[in-house]
């Protein structure tokens, strides 16, 4: 269920910034989908062989960037996003160095670093038409927590670090 609500949501997430030209940050998705990708691999590498949750966010994030690339909205790339993208770098080859079970505290690291231009764009302007995204996001989070296998660190680490990082995005949106 976590798998199906983790693309059905951010999905339609992509289709409404498609089409109403909701500002997001190409940075941060684009790092996103790549993060989605890696912690995918890296999920069933640490054990876990259901991981439904990260498949669809990755499906997703691929929509999001999409929907952003084929839309209006404007690219933006400055020192924050250069940050993020060698943050994330350097915890991608931490992950690619480690273990998978001590990469996973990189990838998480790099999941946090890559949505930092998101987190100053709704900062600056918050967005609150977008909470529902964040809010769904926490509960396909304790969805995901809920059916696990088991309640290990390979199948509870993402889904734990997500729902505190989605939850805090929903604060900015409304701040």
């Amino acid at each position: 269920m976590s798998g199906i609500l983790g693309f059905a949501v951010p999905t339609y997430f992509a289709w409404t910034v498609y089409q109403e030209n909701i500002p997001q940050n190409i940075a941060t998705w684009g790092l996103i989908f790549l993060l989605d990708g890696l912690g995918l691999v890296l999920a069933y590498r640490a054990g876990n062989k259901r991981p439904y949750l990260q498949i669809g966010w990755c499906f997703a994030a691929f929509c999001i960037v999409l929907a952003i690339t084929l839309g209006k909205n404007p690219w933006k790339w400055g020192w924050v996003e250069t940050a993020a993208l060698i943050l994330a770098g350097v915890a991608i080859v931490l992950w690619l160095k480690w273990s998978a079970k001590k990469a996973l505290w990189a990838y998480m690291a790099a999941a946090y670093v890559s949505t930092m231009p998101l987190l100053v764009d709704y900062w600056n302007v918050p967005q609150p038409s977008t909470l529902w995204l964040w809010l769904w996001t926490v509960g396909t989070c304790l969805l995901a927590i809920y059916g696990s296998e088991r309640r290990d660190f390979a199948n509870t680490f993402v889904p734990w670090g997500a729902l505190v990082l989605n939850g805090f995005i929903a604060v900015l949106c409304v701040l």
